[in-house]
């Protein structure tokens, strides 16, 4: 956050005091404190060519001690800079901040965490494929000796045979 003071009155009559330049990453806010070191006074806090860094334009204040003032910077402003004016003595004394955007710094850590393979359930699928066919032969096999017929016999000799199939060709 790009926060600092800015003392008004304090080397003169409508005196400002602040930092020449300011460095902020976008997305961040910039907090002028301003301090009134003297009698209350009007000022206006105003944003120059400053539309794609920031919605904030102008700001008219009364002053009498102390008054804290956020300008937000865009998530998504691009690097570059723009002005800050603060004016007091009804237009006659101007001081410019510039205001330097950068990208937010992204931190990437030293070390990428490893994604675990996935387990492979592959056998226990043929397995419990390998037993359902085969389990599924056997009754229609005895099905088949209670009710005699080509249909569950034919079935049974099927199921029975793709169950030895799976079992060779998947074997541990």
């Amino acid at each position: 956050m790009g926060e600092f003071e800015v003392n008004i009155n304090k080397s003169g009559i409508n005196s400002i005091e602040a930092p020449e330049e300011v460095d902020i990453e976008n997305g961040e806010n910039i907090v002028l404190k301003l301090i009134n070191n003297g009698t209350p006074l009007h000022l206006t806090v105003s944003a120059v060519n400053a539309r794609k860094f920031t919605p904030f334009l102008h700001e008219n204040l009364f002053l009498e001690n102390k008054v804290i003032l956020k300008i937000p910077v865009l998530s998504d402003a691009p690097k570059g800079s723009f002005k800050i004016e603060i004016i007091t003595g009804y237009g006659t004394l101007r001081y410019g901040i510039a205001i330097n955007v950068k990208d937010r710094a992204i931190e990437i850590p030293d070390e990428i965490e490893e994604i675990p393979e996935p387990e492979d359930h592959t056998d226990l699928y043929m397995k419990a494929g390998f037993m359902g066919l085969l389990g599924a032969g056997w009754a229609a096999y005895i099905f088949g000796l209670y009710l005699p017929g080509t249909v569950p016999g034919i079935v049974s000799v099927i199921l029975i045979t793709a169950a030895a199939y799976i079992g060779w060709q998947y074997r541990p």
